[in-house]
């Protein structure tokens, strides 16, 4: 049997993918949810922006009175060391986030916090 050959697409970049994300949830969201956009790229000492805040703030029924903080990265991304600082930030308040990779990663957390309606897995 012919091997298949692997398509190569070249992948997205992080606005690409907040695009993304927040068209989904634009799409699916919960109602009484929310996920905006944080404007803060290139946070160098600019008033009232802050550098290594997280891309998305996530507001949802499910996740009561907390606000979760999603990290959009491309898959081969890291976090910056303002954005680890950050990360212990929210760990010590015990506030919900994710660093998340590539497109679907960040959908399955909003799922996962009630952000979203679940989508219909295919059956295994």
């Amino acid at each position: 049997m012919p091997q298949r050959r692997r398509e190569h697409f070249p992948e997205p970049s992080e606005n690409a993918i907040q695009t993304a994300v927040l068209s989904h949830w634009a799409a699916f969201g919960v109602p009484g949810s929310l996920v905006a956009a944080v404007p803060n790229k290139h946070a160098m000492g600019q008033p009232g922006l802050t550098a290594g805040l997280f891309d998305l703030l996530v507001l949802s029924p499910a996740l009561g009175d907390k606000t979760g903080w999603l990290e959009l990265k491309i898959r081969s991304g890291k976090l910056s060391e303002a954005q680890r600082e950050i990360k212990l930030l929210l760990i010590r308040r015990n506030i919900p986030f994710a660093i998340t990779y590539g497109r679907d990663e960040p959908i399955r957390v909003l799922e996962h916090w009630g952000a979203v309606k679940p989508r219909a897995r295919a059956a295994a």
